[in-house]
């Protein structure tokens, strides 16, 4: 009775750690899937970040060329007044041009700004999704901590 009694222990045990086995199995592979998740997040995160980091850039260098062209435009128009007689055709002209530029260097960095904003929008999104991550796989870790026997 005994032997049969140790019999059904082992068997008892030896199913448990086929359950427990599995559970464990199941278990990381989601934790895998969930860090390879935020690794396809985090990369996405870098690559808006360069977007963002370039496009900034190139705000800044159009912000900076708008300056100029309004510097532009003022010395032309005092150019203007002195030479008034000699060059008003001439003078119309460039600020034409000036005055065209401007409204698209102001219509380019208005898109710029709107698409600055897209993308922090985004970036805060991708943080929060990071941290959603970071705190699913967290949840992983001690729920699977929980679940694996000590073997020593």
């Amino acid at each position: 009775m005994a032997a049969e009694e140790i019999l059904e222990t082992v068997d008892h045990y030896k199913s448990e750690i086929e359950r427990l086995t599995k559970e464990l199995t199941e278990t990381t592979h989601e934790k895998i899937q969930a860090a390879e998740y935020g690794l396809v997040v985090l990369e996405e995160k870098l690559t808006l970040k360069q977007q963002y980091d370039e496009l900034e850039a190139e705000y800044d260098v159009l912000k900076q060329e708008l300056e100029q062209l309004r510097e532009a435009f003022g010395q032309s128009f005092s150019v203007h007044r002195k030479v008034a007689e000699d060059g008003e055709t001439r003078e119309e002209t460039l600020l034409q041009e000036s005055a065209s530029k401007e409204a698209y260097y102001l219509a380019k960095i208005l898109e710029m700004q709107s698409e600055l904003k897209q993308s922090r929008t985004v970036v805060t999104n991708v943080q929060a999704e990071n941290e959603r991550l970071t705190a699913i796989v967290q949840d992983l870790k001690e729920n699977n901590h929980g679940t694996i026997p000590n073997r020593k």
